[in-house]
């Protein structure tokens, strides 16, 4: 005689396989994965990769390339973020603080309707430069899941630090000074 399953028995196997595959996801963030996490975790700097992406409002096109000799805070936002919302006082008020220093800010708006994106721009007086990514090329170039991510790009074109979560003043203080101090290679 073939035992029959109560309807519960899959009901709690997939809620047992659902809380495992969020267990080994949130080690697998925690722990980096990327290799920039890696990078960095180890103490070494990967070049950032170099794709042209459009400019919000222009039919031009940018690259982190075009930015060398300066070290670039690139902020992956999206106007339906909150915490992106949160943060982007933060960064406004470093790069008024770092740019005379050779700061310059890249904001990185992520899939927005340009209407979305110029709303947000205008809600939080952005007033430094915004390119656009797909979510698919920001996850292939920098390893990107979810918004905000800021990275902090060297004068050499070296990912020099990154944090995944929203920033705040301290660690963009903290963060900045140091790079904005090292002179490129070959320089007095």
């Amino acid at each position: 005689m073939e035992s029959k399953r109560s309807p519960w028995t899959y009901v709690v196997f997939a809620g047992v396989a659902a809380l495992l595959a969020l267990l080994i996801y949130g080690v697998a963030i925690k722990s980096g994965g990327n290799k920039f996490d890696n990078a960095l975790a180890a103490g070494e700097r990967l070049p950032a990769p170099t794709r042209q992406v459009r400019v919000l409002n222009d039919t031009g096109t940018k690259s982190i390339e075009d930015f060398r000799g300066k070290v670039i805070l690139l902020n992956f936002w999206a106007s339906w973020c909150e915490p992106c919302k949160a943060e982007s006082p933060a960064i406004e008020r470093a790069y008024a603080k770092y740019a005379k220093d050779g700061l310059i800010v890249l904001g990185a708006d992520v899939d927005d309707l340009s209407k979305d994106a110029n709303q947000f721009i205008i809600e939080n007086k952005l007033t430094y430069p915004i390119i656009r990514y797909s979510s698919a090329n920001a996850t292939k170039d920098f390893g990107t899941k979810r918004m905000p991510e800021t990275f902090v790009i060297d004068r050499e074109g070296n990912v020099a630090a990154l944090q995944r979560f929203q920033v705040d003043d301290e660690w963009l203080n903290t963060v900045l000074p140091p790079i904005l101090a090292e002179r490129p290679a070959g320089s007095s």
